[in-house]
């Protein structure tokens, strides 16, 4: 099994911090996973029963790719068992058991019963189903030689839907973020997440020309450095073209760091990867700006912030609300800033050490931090950190938690271990 020089190299005492960090990036999810179902709740609850009634359809995708990561690590035997029963639920053929979907085109609801797959009030998602099935075709391609019938699930699924609803503009790369009623709705503009909806289309109807359309002319590797960019000081950041601040409005990271796990053309893409390290490089700089948090602290990321100062958002530069950071964001850029992995090690041994916290003097308070990190680094408030009022974050979203699962997984494992297990679209039309 291939291991890169970077976590060969790494110090014991860094090495047995990532060894653990790496391992509960997966035991997260599957605390997370309703074990008749196997769909995947929307999050980890710290403080109350888990899992959580609520179940994600695009968390259920990352819990895909994470039982993927523990059956190469030897985490967990029951691997591939717990993939079929995952994808069987996907397909409706759970008993009692149907996940709300769209009747014309097969896209699923966002948030579903997990138990009955009934629609919790939500809209039907194409990024959500998108994130499904990427984690679907991911497992397939993993067992593909041990375990045929997944990657035979994994296409059924695929082939269910119909993407064409996904194209709203191909002259600017407007994606349908909405189905109601068999028709796209509510589209957004170029660049986004919603590269891998595109990429998705391109697999599932290859002959359709208005797919092949809105991926040529807009997200094939020969057009990204033609995507909405802004600048932070002199380094190009790709962006979308409907922000807040128009051409000023930066992303999420996690935004960038979608496209490079789950898209294979961006990630073996020189160009995509160098716009990938500009917003990792971004990030860092707009933290370095706040003259009271040390280098370690940074990661705009989405995430609740319950527990610490208000609902969920979607943090970037410009727009972090109590500016908290997300320690998976960084994780998710090792591939491009490898020495991420010593700021997260940093934040571990001298704020956030979860597995052997002691606090005599407040056994409430160590029992809170130790709760909230039960799993590891995530989000966090510096100055509820380092302030007399101690506040912790009291959920972590699956979505979100993805970045920490997949950077470490590629800080061990390196990229390949990604664009192995995920379908080329180039190579899928020429084969």
């Amino acid at each position: 099994m291939y291991t890169t020089e970077l976590y060969k190299e790494l110090p014991d005492n860094v090495k047995s911090f990532f060894d653990r960090q790496y391992e509960d990036s997966y035991r997260l999810l599957d605390a997370s996973r309703h074990p008749e179902t196997g769909l995947y709740a929307d999050g980890w609850m710290a403080f109350e029963e888990n899992p959580e009634k609520k179940c994600s359809i695009a968390a259920t995708g990352v819990g895909l790719i994470g039982l993927c990561v523990a059956d190469m690590e030897g985490w967990d035997e029951q691997a591939a068992e717990k993939v079929i029963i995952t994808l069987s639920a996907a397909l409706g053929k759970i008993d009692n058991c149907q996940p709300a979907r769209d009747e014309k085109t097969g896209f699923f609801a966002h948030f579903v019963d997990m138990e009955t797959g009934e629609n919790l009030s939500s809209e039907i998602s194409t990024i959500d189903t998108s994130l499904l099935v990427a984690g679907a075709l991911f497992a397939g391609q993993h067992f593909k030689k041990t375990v045929p019938q997944i990657d035979v699930m994994a296409n059924e699924l695929l082939n269910e839907i119909d993407w064409s609803v996904v194209v709203a503009d191909i002259d600017t790369g407007s994606i349908n973020m909405v189905v109601k009623d068999g028709e796209g709705i509510m589209s957004l503009p170029a660049y986004n997440e919603y590269v891998l909806v595109a990429h998705l289309a391109m697999l599932g109807q290859p002959e359709n020309p208005n797919i092949q359309d809105l991926w040529n002319k807009n997200f094939s590797e020969e057009k990204i450095s033609e995507l909405p960019q802004v600048h932070y000081r002199d380094l190009p950041v790709l962006t979308d073209t409907n922000g807040e601040k128009g051409a000023n409005s930066f992303l999420s990271s996690f935004v960038h760091q979608f496209p490079f796990y789950l898209v294979p053309e961006y990630t073996k893409s020189e160009v995509y990867r160098k716009f990938y390290e500009n917003a990792c490089t971004a990030d860092r700089l707009k933290w370095k700006e706040r003259h009271d948090v040390p280098s370690y602290v940074w990661g705009y990321g989405a995430g609740p912030n319950d527990g610490l100062h208000g609902g969920y958002h979607a943090d970037k530069i410009n727009n972090s609300p109590g500016d908290v950071a997300s320690a998976y964001i960084v994780a998710g850029f090792l591939p491009v800033y490898p020495a991420g992995i010593f700021d997260l090690y940093a934040l571990y041994q001298l704020h956030l050490p979860y597995d052997t916290y002691e606090n005599p003097e407040d056994k409430e308070d160590e029992r809170k931090l130790r709760e909230s990190y039960r799993y590891g680094l995530h989000r966090y408030s510096w100055w509820h950190l380092k302030g007399s009022e101690k506040k912790y974050p009291t959920k972590v979203t699956l979505i979100d938690w993805s970045s920490m699962l997949y950077g470490l997984t590629a800080f061990k494992r390196g990229t390949s271990f990604f664009t192995n297990r995920l379908t080329d679209k180039v190579n899928q039309q020429t084969t």
